[in-house]
């Protein structure tokens, strides 16, 4: 399926109807900082959440990921190893504290259903060769996904949603058809903000063109294991 089959959706409550809640974590006035991206294949105006949440170092390639990252595909880092660090432990609290509120609404009945999975970094630039992530559903039962940096010049590189999730909030008893090229849909990803929705949701990321961003995923799996579908492998359904 083309990007350009594809239609731009930026109404929130069209989103909500399609099983994608998005809402803005961080406010740009008071968390971001514009700088010169240091990527020579980007060189746009960076706006980033970085410098102010303490969090610079999860795009610094480490010794274990080092032999990974040869620009082939976008640079990704696990730090879910680094969520009791007071910069990751605040970064958490804030991210929960803001989505709580629409994880109730739309997808739980008491937060204590869920608990974090797992956390990582993906930064996608111009000077990968694929940029693109794969259609795949997450192992996760309900994803958080927040775009922390991007560039001015940030072309493509928006989520690609294949079909219709229900909600908890939805009022429609229908249940939602096989995905046709009408139902397959992009979300834009604005600096400081999130998308929420759960894992099974089969989405991409479409090829970025110019520029450079980076997300902070947080994915959650029910506590009742007997309820959870996050043991899934990611391209396989």
């Amino acid at each position: 399926m083309s990007a350009l089959a594809a239609r731009m959706i930026d109404d929130d409550a069209v989103l909500i109807a399609k099983g994608v809640v998005r809402h803005q974590v961080f406010d740009t006035s008071e968390y971001s900082k514009d700088a010169a991206s240091s990527n020579p294949a980007s060189p746009g105006l960076i706006t980033s959440f970085l410098p102010s949440l303490g969090l610079l170092s999860i795009k610094e390639v480490s010794p274990f990921n080092q032999s990974l990252e040869d620009n082939e595909y976008a640079y990704y880092k696990n730090l879910l190893e680094d969520k009791d660090t007071p910069e990751m432990k605040k970064f958490i609290t804030q991210v929960l504290s803001s989505c709580t509120p629409l994880l109730l609404e739309h997808f739980v009945n008491s937060i204590d259903e869920i608990k974090l999975d797992d956390v990582f970094c993906i930064s996608y630039n111009s000077s990968q060769h694929d940029s693109r992530c794969a259609k795949h559903q997450d192992p996760s039962d309900i994803t958080v996904n927040i775009c922390l940096e991007r560039t001015e010049d940030l072309g493509g590189s928006q989520i690609m949603f294949y079909g219709a999730k229900q909600l908890k909030s939805s009022t429609s008893s229908s249940t939602p058809s096989t995905p046709t090229e009408e139902e397959v849909f992009l979300v834009d990803t604005r600096l400081g903000c999130c998308t929420i929705h759960y894992g099974a949701h089969p989405h991409e990321t479409s090829v970025l063109t110019s520029g450079e961003r980076t997300n902070i995923v947080l994915t959650f799996v029910y506590a009742d294991q007997n309820k959870s579908g996050a043991d899934r492998t990611c391209y396989a359904y």
